[in-house]
This record gives C-alpha cells, structure tokens and sequence, in this order.
C-alpha cells in the first residue's frame, strides 16, 4: 500500500517519539525522577513503515522526501526516537510503503540491518523484522543503509537509545547518569557525583543545585537539505552517491528538522530549566555537511562520542568545550550544566538584576549554516536555551 503524506519539516518529532506502548515517549521521559520509571521488561517491539512525503520548509518551499513512521501514524523527519533499555531484546518490524526500494540499519547493533526492501503489495501486510539484543547504553542512529547516503540525507534517519539498567554515579542510587558507571569511565561518574553538590572538601563546590534526572535531555539532530536534488530525485533521477555528494549544494540547515524562529520555540529542542538542573544533549549529525555546535552562557562536556561503527565511546578525559565538532554521522553525548552564567549580576544587585527567563543562544560556527536557502539569517541552524529561574536546590 503506497502512502504519500504531507508534512511541515521536523514538526513531529516532539510529538511522536512513543516508539511502543511499552516504552516513554520522549516528553513522557523528561518528567521521569528515576531510573525505575523507565521500562523494566526485557522486550521492546516496534513497528515501522517507510513512506514518501512532500515536506513544507521554513520558507514554504515544498520538496518530495522519504520519512519513518510508527505504522499507521503520521511520518516525522527526524524519525521517531526509539527507546528500550540495556539488556532488551529488541525486535522491529519495517514496512515499505514508499513508491522505491529501502533499507533498515541500526549502527553499531549487531544483527541490525535489512537491505532492499520492496515496496509493499497492496494489503500492505508484507515486513521484515530485525531483531537483537541492546546491549551498551547510550545514543544510537538508525538509517536507510541501500543508496547511502542518498536515502539518509533524504529523511531516513532516527534515534535509539539505550538507557542503562542501573545508571548511578559510583553506584551511588542518589546521583543517576545515563551510563553504567563500571563502564562508564572515572571522569564521567565524579563529574555526575558531583552535580547538586554544593560543597565539596568544605569548599564551594562547581555544580550545586540538583543532580541530574533521567528524561532531563534532549536530542538534537542535524541535516542539510538541498532542495534541487530533492525535486530530481522525487521525479525519478536516479543518481550514485558520488554524483550525489558532488553535486550537494545544500540550502537549509536543520535541528530536529527545524530553522531559525521554529526551533528557538520547540519544546522538544529548547533546553529549558532552572539554575543548577544539568541537561543531558544528545547531538547527532545526519547529513553531509560538518557542523559546530556553540551554545552561549555555559560551556558543556563531551561524555561520548561514536566510533566509525556508530558505537558510542565513553570519554575518558572531559573537558570544557566552547564547541564541539560534528563531522557527518558523527553523535557526542553532551552535558549542559545549567550553570548561573557568570554575566549574571548578583541578586543584591536589584537595579540591574536580570529578569527571568533568561535566553541564550546556539548556533553553528559555521555562518553559512545559520542561513535559509542561502539568506534569511539566522534562519538555519540556530535555536536557545532558557534558564526559568535561580538556583533550584530542592
């Protein structure tokens, strides 16, 4: 069964992110206080459908692109976030309802990939399944795999991600972190031990407020859209991937397939909280184009970063960083402290105490990214962080 659907770029993914009835969806994991809250069975069932849409972009250009959906739902470009937890056996079901054939891969899965799926016969009941056990946690892409990276560029790309089934800085059941912390390295579970603290050794201490939370994160995926390329290849071209990339003249730049004022005012982009509530981002790069991400007001650490088999590598040495690097495919699990910025006047300075909330921008580095369709800046790539109100201790 062929399904065509029209769709506003990127608008779904806050909203459809419920992988199955067994697992949160996105905004239903953001309000979570405890790793228990998470799913605790042993399977994770989903079920996927490829499909054709024509996508509205931020200037109200329409082009023809591909997109996943949860079978018998509305397609999003990002795909839907699929969440299970470590140890999980994992099976998906995808579907081809597009008009072309399509692959299936989750990097860095073993036993995760379908290649060459026709299109569906008409009742639609023709699937493939993948299945495999999740096994280290952590931020995961799935892709169209067949005519990389064509297909990917063109929307095929999502998120799954492995929580981990006991995430707890040095076991301590006080201090969750989203890795295992006898995998995680020495670094990585003092800098989460440390979060809420506010004295340390009886001095003051970096990251007083509160530790952080299970579902205090955000996913953030980026991807370049070349609307000329598009046409063609919705009208039937067919072009190798390296006619592809030679010929990629990219002229929107998205987060969570949004731009500019859209995804400064997505709730599922804009990081948002008090004072002293650490945010967990999870940046992953899409596309083809590198990008680097610089967030005002705080500065972040890298937890993880994947390896060229999509794997994500616990960091072990953490540094502050201003920016980070994100070549294509790459992801880098990202830690923003919500930190007081240190431009904050002190609150006894009442003439000029600034008025909450307080807005701070990210942007990509690189300038031509911040544009739509060439112009209209900051239109691209671009969106903020707001911090609600002071230090939350309680």
């Amino acid at each position: 069964m062929r399904r065509r659907e029209f769709l506003k770029y990127g608008g779904a993914l806050a909203t459809f992110t419920a992988a199955s009835t067994s697992v949160p969806s996105l905004l239903a994991a953001q309000t979570a206080t405890d790793p228990a809250d998470l799913p605790t069975g042993d399977d994770a069932d989903f079920d996927l459908e490829i499909v054709d849409v024509d996508v509205e972009l931020i200037d109200g250009r329409i082009v023809p692109m591909y997109a996943f959906a949860h079978t018998g739902r509305k397609p999003s470009i990002p795909g839907p976030i699929l969440r299970v937890r470590q140890g999980d056996t994992v099976r998906i079901d995808i579907r081809n309802s597009s008009s072309r054939s399509h692959g299936f891969q989750i990097l860095g899965q073993n036993n995760a990939s379908i290649s060459g799926l026709k299109p569906s016969d008409e009742d639609g009941e023709d699937k493939e399944r993948i299945e495999f056990v999740a096994t280290k946690p952590g931020t995961y892409f799935y892709v169209d795999g067949d005519n990389s990276p064509i297909n990917r560029v063109l929307g095929l790309h999502g998120a799954l991600i492995v929580e981990p089934r006991n995430g707890y800085a040095g076991g301590n059941k006080k201090k969750p972190m989203p890795y295992p912390p006898a995998a995680a390295s020495a670094n990585i579970n003092a800098l989460f031990g440390a979060l809420g603290e506010a004295t340390i050794g009886g001095k003051p201490a970096r990251f007083p407020g509160k530790a952080w939370q299970p579902g205090r994160e955000y996913v953030w995926i980026f991807n370049q859209i070349d609307p000329v390329l598009c046409r063609r290849i919705g009208a039937g071209e067919i072009l190798s991937a390296s006619e592809f990339q030679e010929q990629f003249h990219p002229r929107y730049f998205t987060i969570n397939g949004l731009c500019g004022l859209d995804s400064a005012h997505d709730k599922a982009t804009c990081p948002t909280g008090r004072a002293g509530e650490p945010a967990l981002l999870r940046t992953m790069n899409a596309g083809l184009a590198t990008h680097s991400p610089h967030i005002h007001g705080n500065h972040v650490f890298v937890l993880t970063q994947s390896n060229a088999k999509g794997v994500p590598v616990y960091q072990e040495d953490l540094y502050e960083h201003d920016v980070w690097l994100m070549p294509p495919m790459m992801i880098k699990d990202v830690l923003l402290p919500f930190t007081t910025p240190p431009d904050l006047p002190p609150a006894p300075w009442r003439m000029v105490q600034e008025k909450y909330p307080l807005r701070y921008p990210m942007h990509c580095h690189n300038e031509i990214s911040q544009t739509s369709a060439g112009g209209s800046y900051p239109m691209g790539l671009v969106t903020d962080w707001h911090i609600d109100g002071p230090l939350a201790t309680s």
